[in-house]
């Protein structure tokens, strides 16, 4: 019997839903389609129908929340304390999907803070409190276009944007977006929904009865922006007044001559009465009879869809240049002796609206926005109203009954006939209640307009709706998460695609200085040969003898810190197995004996590391003890060399020291400020790692006096020029160039104490003088050398017996190269292809990088073939100069000299200078390119952290602070490279 009623219920009047509609006025009624499912409710609208509309007093308190659309929250731009004006604008939109604020009274700005908001969730947000001063209603409007036809249509479209005009009929969606829309769709229909199908409610209704001129002004201006073919008012039997009305407009625009024509096609067509057929999807399908794709959008169709609130509101913008500042509400329910509609200012307390309508004495049982079948229900009326609120609902004890128990499915098949959306409820249902979200979304949930036609058709009494709403929170949650794990883990690979880069980079630097030092070797070796013309076979010894003991004790060298890293990394595994618990006695005895042997390794590696040393302070001292008479001064270029070479090694012990106690001071500090880690041994560290800084100072300034005082020696001895080769130069110019940086980093460390009033002062200022001396003196020894160099003439370039092996070894390297610029153009070319996709990241640098990997490869690529071609062509005697540089051409026959051989030299010097000037060239865009990157990172962790709710500000503001280091760190490096470029 149950199920026989609610049946009649769903399909009575079917017959009536496809038959032709009711007369309009004229000889033909336009065609009307019909859609799926739909429902009969009681109506109810004869209770708010049926007085005028009225204009509701000034309220003396206004409350406008800052989120009254679908988009980004408005910003403020007044202050508290500050005066405004009616229409003036209080808050800017943030974004393209989003729409300002305007006052809706007169007043003063008492507050800005966030309160509770008129929505389903019942939360907070921010909102701006104005009450109102005295009885004056002081307008501030816009520019009124009465002759709006004369206007640009971008001009019509920034005015909906400036006066926040949004659709009053559902979400709150920005017009002056849905204007734009023939800019990416091809736009034929306008329709003005004006179904009105939800019981109670009737402001529309209202609305047509009071403007319809405003309205029809409306849709000429919407028409004037979308261009459609064809404009259509949908409007319910029901509402025979608004009928008449809208038709009686039409005919009096098209008979004023003062105006341009109206656009013939504007038809007003009268639809069933059925329940959803205000739907925007539904109402579509009533007049054209084409369906929207499911997730689609009615512009996918070619149809743009309005509320006449909306039409009315811009109407009002346009002409008269009022903002949004308020909407018709519909004021009903059986617990209001007078129920009736209202204009009221947005920001109105619901409370003051509804004693408006005289409550009853028996109260108000349940307070409703919106309509019975999809509002919901409000727990104050102290709220206000916003840009979306048309109705208030006000149910009296007698009209709400008490909730009905929840029964088990059936599957009687009611909801699916109901269901205006053509879905499977039962399904949905089932799905929603397991939490098989997947499978909801397979069967369109994503589509259900939560009309509720299923829970009200129900014979159980399932709340359909709830479960429907619960599902699609939960989808939206785990796509917001997807989403920022997709984010993450894009950073994370273009973060490996750079260390990747960074790390071929360093290798190819480390080939280049290999090469470069056994090219010197060999350099070295060729210099005294050619020197000593009395002592050959001494002098031989001596130069072979030289390079060996150094290239050893590197290796030894390598091999100590390989077996010392082996050994951190089997103790910090072992400590974190045993950390975890988690890990078996078995592996725990393995790991315990992987930490056993790697001691075993270190200390083998120091004792032939400190073997070898030993040998080779013996094997200096005979050669220095065999030369003796004409021998000495062909020894004293080789000399001059190994102190250079010296020179640098202390050098470099030096720096490595210095970023010892960096990193110790550093790690001290990051336990003092946790109050974790062993403290006392970090300090015992410190104190550590600055008596080694100390002593490699102490070294360096002893080897710096010891080749100083050399290099006069070496230079008498020379006959030929050979004391201030280009190599020496470029060491000269490195030498500026780093005292130039050393310069600017103390006086930005000086200029940063000054500025924060801590540190040392007096020992910064010191340090200043001492590298500005530093500085002066560099800059002298260059001058010095560079006139020195001038007259000089290249010396004869002789082969060696000892160069015959680097080409095997400069070929391997040049092979690894380009391995390693081939892997960086891959990387490249993914992360630009990732961030393409998810249109994240900033594309301009990752193309710039991808550039820059490809010339990378390019180069290396002509630098092997070169090589190649060397090595197969050239008898190994001509191959001295260096392998990464092609071969000069060949002098002729007859010229075959020391004229020929000198310039023969002199090119492949030319050679090699360009090539370090591309390289470093190279390396200065890369540079720039990180400085942006860092900087585009360093703005967006602030923008992030300026809108950022209390929980996640501490996490962003680390986030900035690591930022500011990374930019800072990115400046720093473009500094030092810019001093090589200028030193070169």
């Amino acid at each position: 019997m149950v199920l026989s009623l609610l049946k009649s219920m769903v399909t009575s009047r079917s017959a009536t839903s496809t038959a032709a509609p009711r007369a309009t006025g004229s000889d033909s009624a336009p065609r009307v389609f019909d859609f799926h499912g739909g429902i009969h409710p009681p109506e109810h609208k004869a209770l708010s129908n049926r007085a005028p509309l009225v204009a509701a007093p000034l309220p003396h308190e206004v409350v406008l929340p800052l989120s009254q659309h679908i988009g980004a929250p408005a910003q403020p731009l007044v202050e508290i304390g500050q005066r405004v004006k009616t229409g003036e604008l209080i808050a800017r939109a943030q974004g393209m999907i989003s729409a300002p604020v305007h006052a809706s009274i007169t007043g003063v700005v008492t507050a800005i803070e966030p309160r509770q908001i008129p929505h389903v969730s019942g939360l907070e947000d921010l909102c701006i409190v104005i009450e109102r001063d005295g009885e004056i209603d002081e307008w501030a409007r816009l520019e009124a276009w009465r002759d709006w036809r004369q206007q640009e249509a971008q001009d019509l479209i920034q005015r909906l944007q400036d006066a926040g005009v949004v659709g009053q009929g559902g979400a709150g969606f920005p017009s002056a977006v849905k204007a734009r829309v023939r800019e990416r769709h091809a736009i034929d229909t306008l329709i003005l929904n004006a179904a009105e199908c939800e019981p109670y409610i009737t402001a529309d209704d209202l609305t047509m009865r009071t403007h319809p001129e405003a309205l029809i002004e409306g849709l000429e201006i919407l028409a004037s922006l979308i261009g459609p073919e064809c404009i259509l008012i949908g409007i319910e039997d029901n509402k025979p007044e608004a009928v008449i009305a809208l038709e009686q407009a039409i005919r009096a625009r098209r008979a004023d001559k003062r105006l341009p024509p109206l656009d013939s096609r504007l038809e007003v067509v009268v639809v069933p009465t059925k329940y959803p057929s205000g739907g925007e999807k539904q109402l579509i399908k009533l007049l054209t009879d084409r369906e929207v794709p499911s997730r689609g959008l009615p512009a996918d169709v070619g149809v743009v869809v309005h509320n006449p609130g909306t039409v009315r509101a811009v109407q009002r913008a346009v002409c008269f240049g009022e903002p949004m500042i308020s909407r018709v509400v519909t004021l009903t329910g059986e617990a209001l002796q007078h129920p009736h509609n209202v204009e009221a200012r947005l920001g109105t307390a619901i409370g003051d609206l509804l004693r408006l309508a005289a409550p009853s004495a028996s109260g108000i049982a349940r307070l409703v926005m919106g309509g019975p079948m999809m509002g919901f229900t409000l727990e104050s009326d102290a709220l206000p109203i916003i840009k979306t609120t048309n109705c208030l609902l006000a149910s009296s004890p007698e009209a709400v009954p008490a909730p009905a128990v929840e029964q088990p499915c059936i599957r009687c098949g009611m909801c699916e006939q109901a269901c205006p959306a053509e879905l499977l409820p039962q399904q949905l249902y089932w799905f929603s209640k397991s939490r098989e979200f997947d499978k909801a979304e397979l069967y369109n949930l994503a589509d259900c307009i939560e009309c509720g036609a299923c829970s009200y058709v129900c014979p159980s009494q399932i709340p359909l709706v709830q479960y429907y709403r619960f599902a699609k929170g939960e989808i939206r949650t785990a796509q917001h998460e997807a989403r920022k794990s997709e984010r993450a883990r894009h950073r994370f690979e273009f973060k490996q695609a750079r260390m990747a880069r960074e790390e071929a980079e360093k290798e190819a630097k480390r080939q280049q200085r290999a090469q470069a030092a056994q090219k010197a070797a060999a350099a070295r070796a060729e210099t005294a040969t050619a020197a000593d013309t009395t002592s050959t076979s001494a002098s031989t010894a001596t130069a072979a003898a030289q390079p060996a003991p150094a290239t050893d004790i590197k290796a030894f060298k390598t091999a100590r810190a390989a077996a010392n890293i082996a050994l951190k990394k089997a103790e910090k595994a072992l400590k974190a197995a045993q950390d975890s618990g988690e890990s078996s006695a078995s592996d725990l005895a393995a790991l315990d004996a992987n930490v056993t042997a790697a001691k075993t390794r270190l200390a083998s590696a120091e004792s032939a590391l400190k073997a070898a040393s030993e040998a080779s302070e013996s094997a200096d001292a005979a050669p220095a003890s065999a030369v003796t008479g004409a021998s000495a001064p062909a020894a004293a270029a080789p000399a001059a060399a190994a102190s250079a070479g010296d020179l640098k090694a202390f050098k470099t012990a030096r720096a490595a020291a210095n970023i010892a106690v960096k990193k110790a001071e550093k790690a001290l500090k990051t336990a003092q400020d946790s109050g974790e880690g062993d403290i006392a041994a970090l300090e015992a560290s410190v104190t550590d790692a600055r008596a080694r800084l100390a002593k490699a100072e102490a070294d360096l300034k002893a080897a710096s006096e010891t080749s100083e005082s050399a290099a006069p020696a070496a230079a008498s001895t020379s006959t030929t020029g050979a004391a201030a080769p280009a190599a020496d130069l470029k060491a000269l110019k490195t030498a500026r160039a780093a005292a130039n940086i050393a310069v600017k980093k103390a006086e930005k460390a000086l200029k940063t104490a000054q500025d924060s009033g801590e540190g040392d002062i007096a020992a910064l200022v010191a340090s200043v003088t001492d590298s500005r001396a530093r500085l002066a003196k560099a800059e002298a020894d260059l001058k010095a050398a560079s006139d020195a160099s001038e007259p000089a003439a290249p010396a004869p370039a002789s082969t060696s017996s000892t160069g015959a092996a680097a080409p095997a070894a400069d070929l391997k390297a040049l092979k690894t190269a380009r391995a390693a610029a081939n892997i960086a153009v891959k990387k490249a070319e993914k992360a630009l292809a990732r961030a393409s996709e998810s249109g994240e990241g900033d594309i301009e640098d990752l193309q710039t990088l991808l550039a820059t990997a490809q010339e990378n490869l390019r180069a290396a690529e002509v630098r092997l073939t070169s090589a190649q071609a060397d090595g197969t062509d050239a008898p190994p005697a001509a191959k001295g100069a260096g392998e990464l540089i092609p071969e000069a051409p060949k002098a002729a026959a007859g010229s075959v000299g020391r004229g020929s051989m000198a310039s023969n030299v002199t090119l492949s010097q030319a050679e090699i200078e360009a090539s370090r000037a591309e390289n470093l060239a190279k390396r200065h865009k890369q540079v720039t390119i990180a400085v942006k990157a860092a900087e585009a990172a360093h703005r967006k962790a602030e923008a992030a952290l300026s809108e950022a709710d209390d929980e996640s500000r501490q996490r962003l503001a680390t986030k900035v602070d690591r930022t500011r280091r990374n930019l800072e760190h990115a400046r720093e490096s473009l500094a030092e490279v810019q001093a090589l470029v200028d030193a070169q």
